[in-house]
């Protein structure tokens, strides 16, 4: 009689330790939660193109890692959001899609720039097919302003800046439906 009530208490907490051990990992390595799709064609070789220098530093560090392109990253978000030609594809949007954007640029610029980051959003040509009448040169040139008034502000020395700017000027074709 003893044994029959020994199993349950030794199931149940068999299985919260294996709960507890589950999420102790997930949380000490937040690489294994992430998601394995394909990231988008256009980082893959545009990070090999911007990661790294003649004397093999990467940009990422040469930008002061990750604090510093999520603080460029916000400023460029501030300039976008009251660009008077842009400013309007971003009006209405929730506090949460806004944070979600926010996320996705940074993981984007990190990943390009070398760092550690990992890009798991939509390809560019998807994430900007069809808003309003089509994204024209000049809107995208404005986007591409805003964020290097954001790298200005933040003090991100020319030959870093160039870098940047190349790497949001090689997602043109793939974000200008009418140029």
């Amino acid at each position: 009689m003893k044994i029959k009530n020994l199993f349950p208490k030794v199931f149940w907490l068999t299985l919260v330790c294996i709960t507890i051990m589950v999420v102790t990992i997930f949380k000490l390595s937040p690489s294994l939660a992430r998601s394995t799709s394909t990231p988008p064609v256009e980082l893959s070789a545009a990070r090999v193109t911007i990661a790294h220098n003649s004397a093999g530093s990467s940009l990422y560090k040469r930008l002061g890692g990750y604090n510093a392109i999520a603080a460029v990253i916000d400023d460029s978000a501030k300039n976008i959001f009251a660009d008077p030609l842009i400013g309007k594809y971003f009006i209405g949007l929730s506090t949460n899609s806004k944070q979600r954007l926010r996320e996705l640029l940074i993981a984007q610029f990190c990943q390009a720039a070398g760092g550690p980051c990992i890009y798991t959003g939509r390809t560019m040509k998807l994430s900007h097919s069809g808003i309003g009448r089509g994204l024209t040169n000049g809107e995208f040139y404005a986007f591409v302003n805003d964020i290097a008034l954001a790298l200005d502000k933040n003090g991100v020395k020319q030959p870093e800046k160039n870098q940047v700017l190349g790497f949001a000027n090689s997602l043109r074709d793939q974000i200008v439906e009418k140029p």
